[in-house]
């Protein structure tokens, strides 16, 4: 007999039924690319910076932020403005300073300067070629750009400007505007210059100081730093407080190239 025989009777094998499709005229369901749900959260993440930044302000800034000179106004004429009572009480401007300073203002869009130099000569000094003290006053009212980021920086670049002859030497000073720094010139074992840099805002403002000791058969001596140094301060707290006054109408505008 064989091992195998067909039977017609039997019944046909049938496979197991899978799940059921869709009805027919559906179409087929396609998931959302994943670059879609990335779209959606960027658009999202950006909807609530905006929101942040018009709830702080600063959307409407942008680069228009207003300037903040820390209530310190401009003023036309520097030689008018700026006060040197404590190097008057030891100096004498020489009579071309008295009688014409060099002086100048000038206001731009992006920013505003008032400069002002003096010479002077020491009180009672009879030498044909006595020492020479100059002293200027500068301050400038920036418009477009805050320079604290850069006004740090700006005054240790002094620092790389040494040479064999001479060197400078940076400090900080307390107890004006936000910040403010000494700029200090040594020649050998002499002062050559000082130089108070304030920052108050928008504002900065610079009294530099510098001494010429006479003719070559001369001997003298430039003043202590330390004693330089306190008549730039009580000069610069008085300028600084005459900044904060409106400015003389009736001074005159100094540009000598006028």
């Amino acid at each position: 007999m064989p091992a195998y025989q067909f039977n017609p009777y039997a019944q046909p094998h049938t496979p197991p039924t899978g799940p059921p499709g869709p009805p027919p005229g559906t179409p087929p369901h396609r998931s959302t690319p994943r670059w879609l749900w990335a779209l959606g959260g960027v658009v999202i993440a950006s909807a609530t910076w905006a929101a942040t930044l018009m709830a702080t302000g600063a959307l409407d800034k942008g680069d228009e932020a207003t300037p903040d000179y820390r209530g310190h106004l401009f003023h036309h004429d520097m030689c008018q403005a700026a006060e040197l009572k404590s190097f008057i009480a030891q100096y004498e401007l020489s009579e071309s300073a008295a009688d014409d300073p060099d002086g100048y203002s000038s206001q731009q869009k992006g920013l505003d300067v008032s400069s002002c130099s003096r010479t002077m000569t020491e009180r009672g000094e009879t030498s044909r070629t006595p020492p020479t003290t100059y002293v200027t006053t500068h301050v400038e009212w920036h418009k477009k750009a805050d320079p604290a980021g850069e006004f740090a920086s700006e005054q240790r670049t002094w620092l790389d400007q040494k040479s064999e002859s001479y060197q400078y030497k940076v400090t900080p000073v307390k107890g004006f505007g936000d910040e403010a720094y000494l700029v200090k010139e040594e020649r050998a074992n002499s002062l050559g210059s000082l130089k108070l840099q304030v920052r108050a805002g928008w504002m900065t403002y610079e009294m530099s100081w510098s001494w010429f000791g006479g003719g070559p058969d001369d001997d003298f001596e430039p003043p202590p730093a330390q004693t330089v140094l306190g008549w730039m301060k009580t000069d610069t707290r008085a300028t600084l407080a005459a900044l904060k006054k409106p400015d003389s109408k009736e001074a005159p505008g100094r540009d000598p190239g006028a």
